[in-house]
């Protein structure tokens, strides 16, 4: 039997046994669900409702039926009827034991009350919070909650908040949500050392790659030790994030938010904090050869150029802008490139524009991103 041959009967065996293996959801719910997705299409969403009311008292798996009943409310609040579609999520929410569909049931019955009664939505995003930290809606919940005593009592009051909650959410997976929040909250105080401490803390007690705001903490704890008037220790906290950069094999990516702009952030310190000209260069290098599928990779190697250029060293800056426009043929600074380094030759099909704009060689330098 040739390989080709083989995978086909191998992937027939598996088609046929994914096959019997799928649920019998009943010939009547498939009909009424497919009808409500006909009439949702067409907007009326009343109907819809209606069809999916009656697909869960035909659904043979209990979880068709609350899902039936959990689509059929959110259809009637499209319609207008955001009372009887309140009632229902409700409904849904207090189910005992509780569904799959209960956290977010509660959760899409708070966003309906908050359009008249934003305070009392915000008891009941906390609720959420609070009943199930596991639920994917949680987190959102939880940040909403705060922010809400942001606009309320300020970040004073939003950190008591946060105080207040931490207790309750001690070993659950929200937790480190409310420590980071507690954390932005120092800052936005103005209490850079406690906010710093805080980040510092967080990163130690939920590490990579567990933790879902380590590469947020330690970024932030950068920026605050550069308030403080320590560079070299705001590079280190960056160094330590990227030391657990690792690369992934297969479909997927092992990428956290804040490699690359903790990469890009070391250059700027060494540049304009330390002075470092050579080490930011080597970071900007560091940054082209290792973010292999970064959109900011020419970025990288223009600043590098830019810095052999300042330096009096145009051989090696004219080396940099030469990979540059063979890397990346349809960058805006390929024209730059060729203006600078008559060496340097546009790539015959390269669709950057045909002239060096002003504005990129008249503020160069390494713009600060990062956590939000």
């Amino acid at each position: 039997m040739t390989r080709a041959t083989w995978s086909r009967v191998v992937a027939g065996a598996l088609a046929l046994s994914l096959a019997g293996c799928a649920p019998n959801r009943g010939a009547e719910y498939a009909s009424s669900v497919a009808a409500a997705r006909r009439a949702q299409a067409a907007g009326r969403y009343e109907e819809a409702a209606e069809r999916l009311t009656v697909a869960a008292t035909q659904a043979k798996l209990p979880r068709d039926a609350v899902f039936a009943r959990y689509e059929a409310a959110l259809l009637r609040a499209r319609s207008g009827d955001v009372a009887r579609a309140s009632r229902e999520l409700r409904a849904i929410a207090d189910m005992k034991p509780p569904s799959d569909y209960s956290a977010i049931a509660a959760f899409k019955a708070a966003g309906l009350r908050a359009e008249t009664d934003p305070e009392g939505a915000t008891r009941e995003l906390e609720a959420i919070a609070l009943r199930w930290p596991k639920a994917g809606v949680a987190r959102v919940a939880l940040v909403r909650v705060l922010r809400r005593d942001d606009e309320t009592s300020g970040p004073a009051g939003a950190l008591r908040h946060a105080d207040a909650l931490l207790p309750r959410l001690r070993g659950t997976e929200l937790e480190q949500i409310v420590l980071y929040e507690r954390a932005r909250r120092l800052d936005a105080l103005g209490r850079t050392a406690d906010a710093l401490a805080a980040y510092l803390a967080l990163a130690d007690a939920f590490p990579y790659p567990f933790g879902v705001h380590w590469d947020d903490a330690l970024y932030r704890a950068s920026v605050d030790e550069e308030k403080l008037g320590r560079p070299r220790e705001a590079i280190a906290h960056l160094e330590r994030m990227l030391k657990e950069r690792e690369s992934a094999h297969f479909m997927g990516t092992y990428e956290r938010p804040q490699y690359s702009p903790a990469l890009r952030r070391i250059a700027e310190l060494y540049e304009h904090a330390l002075h470092d000209r050579a080490a930011a260069r080597e970071a900007h290098h560091r940054f082209y050869k290792d973010f292999t599928t970064s959109p900011l990779r020419d970025d990288a190697l223009w600043n590098e150029a830019r810095l052999f250029r300042e330096d009096g060293d145009t051989s090696s800056s004219c080396a940099r802008l030469g990979t540059l426009a063979s890397d990346f043929p349809d960058s805006r600074y390929v024209p730059c490139a060729s203006a600078m380094c008559p060496d340097v030759k546009r790539p015959s099909k390269s669709h950057a524009p045909k002239e060096c704009r002003a504005y990129i060689t008249r503020g160069e330098g390494s713009a600060q991103e990062g956590a939000d």
